[in-house]
């Protein structure tokens, strides 16, 4: 498992085409129900759909050109317009959309082309 995670890791290019911040530009992700089924605990769900709109804000947000720092205000913003339905950003997708923004920042083989 190790080693096949190791080699996952070797780096590659990923190149994100740039594209600016508009409302509904991301591509909506599954939700919880459509990725597990009915089976799903409410923990579960309410873990996975946040983060499922914390890293399609990440991206929708990076692919812009923004970076951290970020105000809660700026977050929530994009949040709302990319037009995800239910969803009202609490403290914890705000941190999510941090971690997610920085990890792509972070990773230099992932790059913004113009």
């Amino acid at each position: 498992m190790l080693r096949s995670l190791r080699r996952a890791l070797r780096p590659s290019r990923l190149r994100l085409p740039a594209r600016r911040f508009t409302a509904g530009i991301a591509a909506l992700p599954p939700t919880a129900r459509e990725a597990f089924g009915t089976g799903v605990s409410a923990e579960e769900a309410i873990a996975y759909n946040r983060s499922r709109v914390a890293t399609a804000t990440a991206v929708a947000l990076y692919r812009s050109g923004h970076r951290l720092p970020m105000p809660d205000d700026h977050l929530d913003d994009a949040v709302h317009a990319l037009d995800f339905p239910y969803s009202e950003p609490s403290a914890e997708t705000r941190a999510a959309i941090r971690a997610a923004l920085a990890v792509l920042d972070s990773d230099y083989t992932i790059t913004v082309t113009h």
